[in-house]
C-alpha cells in the first residue's frame, strides 16, 4: 500500500516507524522540519519530502496522484482538513485520515462529508487516550485494558505476582478456579519474550499475562495473578490540559479528584467548567504541595502534563512520598524506557501507541472493527467480521483446530449474536461472526489476511 504521512512530529514518526515494518507498504512522509526527516531518513526506508503539507506543489512531488491513503497529521487542524479537501478533489485519493483536535470542528459533524470537508476517518489523540485512561481506572490490578465489540469483550494485561492462586500453577488449573467464567489466556511475556500459553504452561512470578474475557468478569480473573487492588478513590492529577479536565469531568461524581495546574489562566477555565474537583494552582514537583494534599493516602497520581520529563519525575516523587499507584503520560521513548525500569512508575501510558492503534483499524485489509497496538508495535489485537460461505471461504464452516493459523497467531473469542464464545479447538467459524485475534508477531498480519481471504478485499 502507498501510505502518504503529513506531518512527521511524535504521531507521525511513530507511525512511519510502524508502518515501514512491513514490506508491502510504501511510506513517504512531508514535514516542514528537516531535522525531523533527517532523523527518520537514519533509520527507516521510507521516503521524504520537506516543505509545507498542505501545498499542492509539495503533495505533488510527494507523488500524491498515486497515493491510496493520506494520513494527516501535522499540528495544524486547518492544514489536516485542507490537506484532505486537495487529496480528494485534486487527486481523487481513495482514503484519507485526518487528526482533528478542535472541539469547535469535532462538534459540527456535518462538516465532515464527501459533499464538504472529505475526511474517511478522524482521529483524536485526547479522546482516545482519556477513554484508555477511564477503562484502566475502572479495573485496578490491570496493567492496559483494551475493548472489543463496542466494550462487551475486554482484553487485559496484567502482572502475575507470586503467593497468588494460579502463580506457580499450569494454567489449565484457572477452570477449577474459576468454573463460571468464560475466559482464555491468549499470550505470556517473560523477561519480554513472548511464550506459548499450552494448557501444561505454568505462570511464573513477574509473567505478563494477557487474557480476554468478558467485561464484567475482569475483576474476577485479575485476582488469580495479583492481590486485587483497591478501588481507586483518592485521585490526584497534574496536568489541567484537554485530558486532565475531560477524565477529571469523568471521574468527578464517584471520586475525590484534585488537579494540579501552573497556569493561573487555566486553573480559572477548569474551575469554571468542573463541579466537584479541587483545582490547585502550582507545581506537581513541589514536595510541600503533594505533602499539604495528603499524597501519602492518594489511591491514584496521573501524571497528564505536556511533558515527559515532568510526568516521569513528579510520578516517581509521588510514589516516594506515598501514592499507592502512579501513571504516567509518555511520549517519547528514551522517557517511556526510563519510565517503565522505574518501579516508582507503575503503569506507562504512550498517547502515539494509542493514537497509531486508532489508525490501524482503517489500514488493515477487510471488514476491520478494532485494531489495538500491543508490546511498543510488536504484536496486535485484531477484530473482525468474517463473510463468505463455505464454499468461498478457508475459515468459515471449519472449526479454528482445521484453520492453519501462523505460529504466534491465536483466536481468543468470537462474539456471535451478541454471545461471547471463548476460542477453542472445536469451535467452528461461522459467516457474520465478529472474531478476536491475538498477533504475538505483527508480521504475520498478510499470512492472516491470505488466510482469511474470504472477507478480506
Amino acid at each position: 500500500m502507498k501510505i502518504l504521512i503529513l506531518g512527521a512530529g511524535q504521531v507521525g514518526s511513530t507511525l512511519a516507524k510502524y508502518l515501514s515494518k512491513d514490506d508491502d507498504n510504501d511510506i513517504t512522509i512531508i514535514d516542514k522540519d528537516e531535522t525531523n526527516l533527517l532523523d527518520l531518513q537514519r533509520h527507516l526506508d521510507i521516503k521524504t519530502v520537506c516543505g509545507f503539507a498542505a501545498y499542492p506543489n509539495i503533495l505533488e512531488e510527494a507523488d500524491i496522484k498515486n497515493m491510496d491513503m493520506v494520513i494527516a497529521v501535522t499540528r495544524s487542524d486547518e492544514g489536516n482538513m485542507l490537506a484532505c479537501q486537495m487529496a480528494h478533489t485534486l487527486y481523487q485519493v481513495d482514503k484519507k485520515i485526518a487528526r482533528v483536535r478542535t472541539a469547535e470542528y469535532l462538534h459540527r459533524k456535518e462538516l465532515f462529508s464527501n459533499d464538504a470537508i472529505p475526511i474517511d476517518f478522524i482521529i483524536t489523540p485526547e479522546e482516545l487516550v482519556t477513554d484508555y485512561i477511564k477503562r484502566v481506572v475502572e479495573e485496578p490490578g490491570a496493567e492496559q485494558v483494551f475493548e472489543f465489540e463496542n466494550g462487551l469483550v475486554q482484553l487485559v494485561e496484567t502482572k502475575a505476582y507470586a503467593g497468588t492462586p494460579i502463580v506457580g500453577r499450569p494454567i489449565k488449573e484457572l477452570n477449577q478456579h474459576l468454573p463460571n467464567i468464560d475466559m482464555r489466556i491468549v499470550s505470556l511475556y517473560r523477561n519480554g519474550q513472548a511464550i506459548s500459553a499450552y494448557g501444561d504452561t505454568v505462570i511464573k512470578d513477574g509473567d505478563r499475562v494477557y487474557f480476554v474475557t468478558k467485561k464484567e468478569s475482569v475483576s474476577r480473573v485479575l485476582k488469580e495473578f495479583r492481590r486485587l487492588d483497591k478501588a481507586y478513590k483518592n485521585i490526584i492529577i497534574a496536568g489541567g490540559g484537554h485530558i486532565g479536565l475531560n477524565l477529571a469531568k469523568h471521574l468527578e461524581k464517584n471520586h475525590h479528584v484534585r488537579i494540579i495546574e501552573k497556569s493561573k489562566e487555566r486553573v480559572k477555565e477548569l474551575a469554571d467548567e468542573l463541579e466537584d474537583v479541587l483545582v490547585l494552582r502550582g507545581n506537581a514537583s513541589n514536595e510541600e504541595l503533594l505533602l499539604e494534599e495528603g499524597i501519602e493516602s492518594t489511591d491514584l497520581f496521573l501524571a497528564l502534563t505536556d511533558s515527559d520529563e515532568i510526568n516521569v519525575i513528579v510520578s516517581i516523587l509521588a510514589k516516594r512520598l506515598g501514592a499507592y499507584k502512579t501513571i504516567s503520560l509518555v511520549k517519547r521513548n528514551v522517557y517511556e524506557d526510563l519510565a517503565e525500569q522505574s518501579e516508582d512508575v507503575d503503569m506507562v501510558i504512550s498517547p502515539d501507541q494509542i493514537t497509531t492503534s486508532g489508525i490501524l483499524a482503517h489500514i488493515r485489509k477487510g471488514d476491520t472493527m478494532m485494531v489495538h497496538s500491543l508490546r511498543q508495535g510488536k504484536s496486535e489485537a485484531i477484530e473482525v467480521i468474517v463473510h463468505g460461505d463455505s464454499n468461498h471461504s478457508d475459515v468459515v464452516g471449519k472449526s479454528i483446530e482445521q484453520i492453519k493459523l501462523p505460529d504466534g497467531v491465536v483466536v481468543a473469542s468470537i462474539v456471535r449474536n451478541h454471545q461471547v464464545i471463548m476460542g477453542c479447538g472445536k469451535l467452528v467459524i461461522e459467516e457474520g461472526d465478529h472474531v478476536l485475534l491475538v498477533l504475538t508477531d505483527v508480521s504475520k498480519i498478510h499470512a492472516v489476511e491470505e488466510l482469511f481471504e474470504g472477507y478480506f478485499d
